[in-house]
């Protein structure tokens, strides 16, 4: 519910835009009133080599946005791989008791929503795990957790239940969590320049302010509701790129993380509960 409010908030405020978009476009239609101020006539060539240029502007922003959104959640589904492959490891290869079993599905569950939290509120301090010293506060909880999985290895390893192969084995799973968290995080962090963003805006505006004396010619009257269109179009393919640019988020169009640590909980609870 609060993802579907998210996406109708953002496509009305489009729709806000297009409104001051179709009470500028009418003024085209004076264009004739208006000889004395000169106004040069925006020919058709002109306006189709804007329109080239604000489409190719538009379409990189739009791609590098998906490409971004795309990325995570290959990582995401890392994620998922990662914790069922360590979890089966846990469960075939440590010769360990519930108790111990029961430890490390904890650990593995509460990464992902770490992770989660992590990326959606990366600057806000919070709460260490429950193993940890009460006065302690920990702020990356993600590399947290997975040192506790660590010690947890070590210390079977100590104790026998593991092999240094099968050791191994599990260490190839269990880094793989931080090298995830730390490909969200440069995803989280580092966004498209700041130059292009605006470039890119500045050249949508021009479009649009353009766009209805290159109409009025032939369409007439009609230009008022073919640019109030055409904007609703091209201000939407910003705001789409705006936010699938940061995919962690909870709104409709960013990744799904609920669900995602949902199903890595169920499924590490699946293999690793007696």
């Amino acid at each position: 519910m609060q993802k579907n409010l998210g996406m109708t908030i953002a496509l009305r405020r489009v729709w806000l835009w297009t409104i001051p978009m179709a009470a500028y476009s009418s003024l085209a239609l004076w264009k004739p009133r208006f000889k004395s101020l000169d106004i040069p006539d925006v020919s058709f060539p002109m306006e189709a080599a804007l329109t080239f240029v604000m489409g190719m502007l538009i379409l990189f922003r739009i791609n590098r946005a998906y490409e971004r959104w795309w990325e995570a959640r290959t990582l995401w589904g890392t994620l998922v791989n990662v914790s069922r492959n360590l979890a089966v490891k846990t469960r075939q290869l440590a010769n360990v008791d519930a108790a111990d079993r029961g430890e490390m599905r904890r650990l593995i569950i509460d990464f992902s929503y770490a992770l989660k939290d992590h990326l959606r509120t990366p600057l806000q301090p919070a709460t260490p795990p429950n193993d940890s010293d009460p006065e302690i506060r920990i702020e990356h909880i993600p590399s947290s957790i997975v040192q506790n999985i660590y010690k947890k290895l070590k210390t079977w390893s100590q104790s026998g239940a593991l092999t240094r192969e099968e050791l191994w084995m599990m260490d190839s799973e269990a880094r793989m969590l931080l090298e995830v968290c730390g490909a969200c995080e440069r995803i989280k962090l580092t966004l498209m320049s700041r130059s292009w963003r605006l470039l890119t805006r500045q050249c949508l505006g021009l479009y649009l302010l353009t766009i209805p004396w290159a109409l009025v010619d032939e369409f007439h009257y009609w230009t008022i509701p073919i640019s109030a269109l055409i904007a609703y179009f091209v201000i939407g393919g910003e705001g789409i790129a705006h936010y699938v640019e940061e995919p962690f988020g909870s709104q409709e169009d960013h990744l799904d993380l609920d669900g995602i640590c949902r199903r890595i909980e169920s499924s590490v609870r699946e293999i690793l509960t007696d």
